[in-house]
């Protein structure tokens, strides 16, 4: 059985911490920019991070792909997951209430 993933992935990490390290430097001179333009046009706030980052995605990264089988098998992992955790939850509510 060989492992498939992204953490089993050298490549994939590092990619994804070089678009870490660009949408970081995005992020900083877009809030320089934007501060610079703030002192102009009063009517308007600074920026925010969370704001920054909802036009990042929407501007520069491509929305993710996934196939049907990826989405099944999500799906029925967390349905699962959220089985197990209900059950434990159960389990412990009635040790707890017993005399």
């Amino acid at each position: 059985m060989t492992l498939q993933g992204q953490v089993t992935c050298w490549n994939s990490w590092m990619r994804w911490s070089l678009f870490s390290l660009i949408a970081s430097a995005v992020l900083t001179l877009t809030a320089a920019a934007i501060h610079e333009d703030s002192q102009r046009q009063p009517e308007l706030i600074p920026l925010t991070c969370p704001e920054l980052i909802r036009l990042l995605r929407a501007l520069v990264l491509p929305p993710p792909t996934r196939d049907r089988d990826h989405v099944l098998h999500w799906i029925a992992w967390r349905r699962h997951h959220q089985a197990v955790a209900t059950a434990c939850h159960q389990q412990r509510h009635r040790l707890h209430d017993q005399p």
